[in-house]
């Protein structure tokens, strides 16, 4: 099926500043401001994530209760349960977790339920089973949310039961003695997109905080980001937020990793040594540990990541390489047979295909496999006699729970989200399932149907280089919520074309006036008779390095290639741009407006109004950064004119009482940094119908205040930093030191820097942070890092955006 090719729109005057500020390509730029990243703020965290921007791990609400129940658990020695899942998320939640208590001193098991005798979840049986064993606490890790029964059950026997899970919670929660899940309504945490291997690292980060480190050698966090990476990208969530830092650094972890198993499932990849990116963790490590949980049981898997025999650790691998290549030719059975079930009809707008003798544990992955073929959501069942088991996938803008949802009369139990999901039925019900999901689907606009490769940016074949390449590898890692960049190039000359492979069934192309640009089309190789016909093509593409030979070569890695594909432009983000000239205009006209009054601090007296007058009364804040307007507030105003006289004349007073406030009337408080904040806020108060605004502020520049809002360290500030860090690593090092109170947010800050510049390694910690010195035996350029560099740039900048303002606004 041909397939649209959606070009996104560009908010171009965010991309222009983020160019401009931190010295990007437009390419580059234009990408990051698509991906909503339009403060070059955000920016840098985004190209430099760092443990130090994680959230502390008790701001889940029920964290302090969790760590006075294992504090009590630990004093009296009792047993303590971890139950997981059979998936890579699961298993890497338990290892971590596991691996944490028993390292903290804690007498902990670790138990997997078995996928074809058990099935997902907390089950009655297991927690009777722990009962007997004299199991005090249960810990569910990927898992448990919508255990409510199971619960219930393990109070009875008096388990406690602590929940971590980060699927979609029920209207009725289990009464657990707690859950943690950011997708609880009042969880307290910020991040809400974590895997299960997330939430069981911010356990076992509180667990070190509190319970760790009271021997000779730290306990850190740092040696947990391979597992929690290994976890995040395999369960498929965002790879945005915190998700983005535990793969960034936990792929660098993985390198060096101190987990024997691990070591040995990279060694049996061809990955050990080598440098690590989240697509073959994706797609050669991860399936491995899912092998086994699929076609027998996960607990091989678990095993594998627990051992500390390596050579235990190797024959665990050879096994899971042994499994998942059980897994792939089972795959490729059902596969075959299912795309000949399809084509003997015509291709319905929802699949749903059943046989007796499909294994359940490969039925998903098949389902993704048929999506990316047909495009079209997929309900792939098992029939196991009178009950049948199911796996769907669904597509963009097709809910596949709420589909669900709509045949709950047939179904025995589903769950999931809207992308994927799992469900139980009679088998008897099979028909009227797939006859009611395609009745339901008649709703859906028959465009939904239609595949659209969304294209980040066009660019002519000159632009392709290798200083590109290295600028688009910033952006990573790619996954799911942060895909490669796709490009695409229109009227490519076609040097050469070829079909290559054991199967021919790749192309490869050159492409230029002399072939000087290479290209690989994965699974194409039946279009050649298509393409071979045309001189010149359009590609879509990605970029990657070529390294045969031990020379790095660019090469396009082609998506899409058509002789001439229907390109469309997409606007689905809804930017609306304003043109950067009008923009400025815009600031100039208001500065010299009539309407806009010049007032001194000392001159403003806030009693001068009613109240009924100010009710008509908006304020702006311009001293906190947002440009964000509100109705008259009393504190707001004596925050910052606690003592106001009330004079009867004044030099301001005259003034105020030219005023039509009945009219409306804007205050912005404080002198704001920047032509886009005075900008933005006139722009919101004319929203508003305000015409008249009065700009109170002082004749001085306030240049501490200043430097502090665009948190900007001098030189000096930064040396003292540094040589209070040396002094602490010469005692000992690696060190700790606390940065919880505001004073000692100007440390956070300076930390960034230094790690940005390779001068230490933070290991873990939030309020309270584990530091690694890192020795140096050169001088280091300050303006070598990004945040020093915009935040020297931003402050400079805020200072004569400020004199220039308080000169043209005249007092």
């Amino acid at each position: 099926m041909k397939r649209i090719w959606a070009l996104k729109s560009t908010p171009e005057h965010m991309a222009k500043i983020i160019s401009k500020s931190l010295c990007l390509s437009t390419i580059v730029s234009d990408i990051l401001a698509q991906r909503k990243l339009r403060d070059p703020e955000n920016v840098i965290e985004f190209l430099h994530p760092t443990v130090l921007s994680l959230a502390s791990p008790f701001c889940f609400r029920h964290m302090e209760q969790v760590i006075e129940r294992m504090t009590l658990a630990l004093k009296k020695q009792e047993k303590v349960l971890v139950y997981g899942d059979y998936d890579v998320d699961g298993v890497t939640s338990t290892a971590l977790l596991y691996k944490v208590l028993t390292d903290l001193g804690f007498q902990a098991v670790a138990y997997i339920p078995h996928r074809q005798d058990e099935g997902y979840g907390l089950h009655e049986e297991a927690i009777r089973r722990a009962a007997k064993a004299n199991v005090k606490v249960i810990i569910t890790v990927d898992c448990g949310v919508t255990a409510v029964s199971e619960v219930t059950i393990a109070r009875e026997l008096n388990i406690d039961v602590i929940i971590t899970d980060h699927h979609e919670p029920p209207e009725l929660l289990p009464e657990a003695y707690a859950i943690l899940n950011p997708k609880i309504a009042d969880s307290g945490y910020p991040f809400r997109d974590l895997a299960g291997v997330g939430v069981a690292f911010k356990l076992a980060q509180a667990l070190i905080q509190s319970l760790g480190n009271g021997g000779t050698e730290y306990q850190t966090e740092r040696n947990l980001l391979d597992l929690a990476a290994l976890g995040t990208i395999a369960d498929l969530v965002p790879l945005i937020g915190e998700n983005r830092v535990f793969v960034y650094h936990g792929l660098r972890q993985m390198e060096k990793t101190r987990h024997p198993g691990l070591d040995a499932l990279l060694e049996e990849c061809g990955l050990r040594n080598k440098p690590l990116k989240a697509g073959q963790i994706g797609f050669m490590v991860a399936p491995r540990i899912n092998a086994v949980g699929r076609m027998d049981s996960a607990r091989e898997g678990l095993e594998l990541l627990l051992t500390d025999d390596s050579a235990r650790a190797a024959e665990l691998a050879r096994l899971l390489t042994k499994e998942n290549q059980a897994r792939q030719d089972t795959e490729k059975e059902i596969l075959t047979e299912a795309i000949a079930m399809l084509e003997k009809e015509p291709l319905p707008r929802v699949i749903v295909l059943s046989s007796d003798h499909w294994h359940h544990g490969v039925i998903g992955i098949v389902a993704s496999r048929l999506v990316e073929r047909y495009y079209r959501p997929v309900f792939m069942i098992s029939e196991e006699g009178t009950e049948a088991k199911g796996s769907a996938r669904g597509i963009p803008g097709y809910p596949v729970l709420e589909q669900l949802k709509t045949q709950a009369d047939l179904l025995i139990k589903f769950g999931g989200h809207s992308a994927a999901a799992g469900f139980s039925l009679l088998t008897d019900n099979i028909p009227g399932l797939r006859e009611g999901l395609n009745q339901q689907a008649k709703a859906f606009e028959e465009s939904l149907f239609q595949e659209v490769l969304q294209i980040d940016r066009k660019v002519s074949l000159d632009e392709v280089s290798s200083e590109l390449l290295h600028e688009l590898e910033q952006l990573g890692p790619f996954g799911f919520g942060n895909p490669g960049p796709i490009l695409a190039v229109q009227g490519l000359e076609v040097y050469s074309l070829n079909a290559v492979g054991k199967e021919r069934n790749h192309l490869k192309f050159r492409f230029g006036n002399h072939g000087e640009y290479e290209g690989i089309a994965f699974r194409l190789g039946d279009r050649i008779s298509e393409l071979s016909h045309s001189p010149r093509l359009d590609a879509a593409f990605s970029l990657d390095w070529n390294t045969f030979q031990g020379l790095d070569k660019v090469q396009l890695m082609i998506k899409d290639i058509l002789p001439k594909a229907d390109l469309v432009k997409d606007d689905s983000d809804g930017f609306v741009e304003s043109d950067e000239n009008q923009v400025g205009e815009q600031i100039a006209v208001a500065q010299e407006s009539d309407d806009i009054l010049w007032m001194n601090w000392e001159d403003f007296f806030p009693d001068a109004w009613s109240a009924e007058e100010r009710r008509q009364i908006w304020l702006w804040d311009a001293l906190q950064n947002e440009s964000q307007c509100q109705p008259w507030e009393d504190s707001l105003i004596l925050k910052y004119f606690p003592s106001a006289p009330k004079h009867e004349q004044s030099p301001s007073q005259a003034d105020l009482n030219n005023l039509r406030v009945n009219d409306g009337l804007g205050l912005i408080l404080g002198l704001p940094l920047s032509e886009e904040e005075f900008e933005a806020a006139i722009k919101k108060l004319h929203e508003l119908g305000i015409y008249q605004i009065v700009v109170v502020g002082s004749q001085e520049i306030q240049e501490e205040w200043v430097r502090k809002r665009c948190r900007h360290l001098t030189r000096d500030e930064l040396i003292q930093f540094y040589r209070e860090l040396r002094s602490l690593a010469q005692e000992r090092n690696p060190f700790e030191v606390y940065i919880d109170s505001e004073v000692k947010q100007g440390l956070r800050i300076a930390l960034k820097i230094f790690e940005e510049l390779g001068l230490i390694r933070c290991l873990g910690g939030s309020e309270k942070i584990t530091l690694e010195l890192i020795p140096i035996n050169i001088k280091l350029d300050l303006d070598t890092s990004i945040r020093y560099r915009y935040s020297k740039q931003r402050y400079e900048q805020a200072i004569n955006f400020q004199r220039a303002l308080i000169e043209k606004i005249k007092i």
